[in-house]
């Protein structure tokens, strides 16, 4: 007595499962960097990279604000800057995802060439990984640095990648309109 085998599966001859990853911002994907050269604006000021203007969004003081327009003020220096001064009372992780994505819809509206480049990547996932344990906007990769008692730090853990999922729904959003118009 023979069963009936009432269906039968066969997987597909050229089936492959592809995840693409962006993980460094560095040759073609240099743009992706909030440090990158370009025109960015926040609260009525144009800013030469959208970290200076993240920078500068942390300040309710318009002089410390003004501080971070100087071209002439290298990106490490305004991030040390941005350390030392005292910032906005209302400060809170939710209020600098939601100027972070502002700034950052601004960088690529604001230039065609990286809009572009930006709509190029395609639907590949976006992780801003990195190697000095910063876990918030990023991913930190090193999974070397010993703690206390010889644990290791929570760069075994996987970072939040925040920086990475708003690139990812500006580039969604672009996505949206061009497919619309």
């Amino acid at each position: 007595m023979s069963a009936a085998v009432p269906w039968k599966w066969s997987a597909p001859a050229q089936t492959f499962w592809r995840l693409s990853l962006i993980t460094q911002f560095k040759g073609q994907y240099e743009f992706l960097d909030p440090a990158y050269y370009c025109l960015a604006e926040f609260d009525g000021g144009i800013y030469n990279s959208a970290e200076a203007a993240f920078l500068a969004a942390q300040f309710d003081d318009p002089y410390f604000r003004s501080m971070f327009r100087n071209p002439a003020l290298p990106i490490w220096r305004a991030r040390e800057l941005s350390r030392k001064l005292q910032k906005r009372r209302a400060w809170t992780p939710e209020l600098s995802l939601d100027l972070m994505r502002q700034i950052t819809l601004d960088k690529f509206s604001r230039t065609p060439r990286l809009h572009a480049a930006l709509l190029d990547t395609g639907d590949e996932q976006i992780v801003a990984e990195n190697n000095w344990h910063e876990q918030f906007w990023g991913r930190c990769c090193c999974n070397r640095r010993l703690g206390k008692y010889g644990r290791r730090f929570s760069c075994s853990v996987p970072g939040r990648n925040h920086l990475g999922e708003i690139l990812m729904s500006v580039r969604d959003q672009f996505q949206t309109v061009a497919r619309a118009g």
